[in-house]
């Protein structure tokens, strides 16, 4: 029982930290074209979604690589794409292929922040 109220504790201060971190700003805000780091994990997201596994690494008409291209290994691609269903089922307009660049909003930062992106 012990054991379980130190991990509850662990986790609630953990969603605490995260949550009370979404209320700052980050890198790139607002600032186009590339909107920062943010940014690069959110289009991740969309490119992984919307794109066929063969494309992920590819510079195509759909994937632009000078535009925050996927440069980090499939594992954590694979996780970008869970995040990218789950963002998906909440809101469409967060992975939605090429109209969603540069999306910014508090509820989105708040996803972003809780799956740690």
């Amino acid at each position: 029982m012990e054991n379980w109220s130190l991990i509850s504790l662990c986790v609630l201060l953990g969603l605490t930290s995260r949550w009370t971190v979404s209320f700052h700003s980050y890198s790139g805000a607002g600032k186009q074209p590339m909107f920062g780091d943010y940014e690069a994990q959110r289009h991740w997201q969309e490119v992984t979604y919307n794109l066929p596994v063969h494309e992920w690494y590819l510079n195509t008409t759909n994937n632009d690589l000078n535009y925050w291209g996927l440069d980090y290994p499939p594992l954590t691609a694979y996780h970008s794409l869970v995040c990218a269903y789950v963002a998906k089922l909440l809101n469409p307009e967060w992975v939605e292929l090429h109209v969603s660049r540069g999306y910014e909003s508090h509820s989105h930062k708040l996803f972003m922040r809780a799956t740690g992106r």
